[in-house]
């Protein structure tokens, strides 16, 4: 069996209603999937997290290195292809491409041998998980303190066991929106939030200790991963 054809498809949808975190606000959502098509008839589908024409881009760029090839050898065209654009990206555009590249070659892999892909990886490793909500965006209209209390209370009623927040809006805002959703919550469900890299390690910290009494599971992404000496 060989690659015979690498396809990019970038999809995009308005939304009903603008939403933002911390970092910017979306009118539209986009996705990229790729396709890797074989001589056998056999189609193979991952998706590249990220800009979708970015993405696209880089996908199409490697083409070259998979037409022709093996779709079974997943580990070797990875690190062949990692190598290549090695100097140009560990990290980012590079590694999103490639990710939806391998996505898509353990999925035809999986078809090929009539098999779920968590079996090719020697799993499943349990038979459960537990799903939390994570959604509570800010919107261009309405008071924010009511729309996420409710969407909150919604998903509690819906079953869910935890739910995550965006926060990163500044520290007294941030306190009085985590206030609001939990007590919309209760304290039987888990609460989490998600600040998008918005603060320093000064800011993190004091947000961190304003919201310690509301039970917080995890701060998500409180600085930028450049903030090597924050993470610590």
């Amino acid at each position: 069996m060989k690659i015979t054809d690498i396809r990019t498809h970038i999809l995009e949808a308005p939304l009903s209603q603008p939403f933002s975190y911390s970092r910017a606000w979306y009118a539209t959502r986009t996705a990229m999937i790729v396709e890797i098509a074989t001589d056998e008839g056999l189609v193979g589908w991952g998706e590249c997290y990220g800009p979708a024409r970015i993405n696209a881009a880089v996908v199409n760029s490697m083409k070259p290195m998979l037409v022709g090839q093996n779709p079974l050898r997943t580990e070797w065209l990875w690190q062949e292809i990692y190598a290549r654009f090695r100097d140009h990206g560990q990290k980012g555009s590079i590694i999103q491409g490639l990710s939806g590249i391998d996505i898509a070659l353990w999925d035809l892999k999986g078809k090929i041998f009539g098999v779920p892909v968590h079996r090719l990886m020697g799993g499943p490793m349990r038979t459960e998980v537990a799903a939390y909500a994570t959604g509570l965006y800010r919107r261009k209209a309405g008071r924010p303190e009511q729309y996420l209390a409710e969407e909150a209370a919604g998903y509690r009623a819906e079953g869910f066991s935890a739910v995550k927040l965006k926060v990163g809006y500044g520290l007294e805002e941030d306190a009085r929106m985590v206030r609001a959703v939990r007590d919309a919550i209760g304290p039987g469900v888990g609460l989490m939030i998600d600040a998008n890299h918005a603060y320093d390690t000064v800011g993190a910290i004091r947000l961190g200790r304003s919201v310690e009494a509301f039970d917080i599971a995890w701060f998500e992404e409180p600085v930028p991963p450049e903030d090597v000496a924050g993470h610590r």
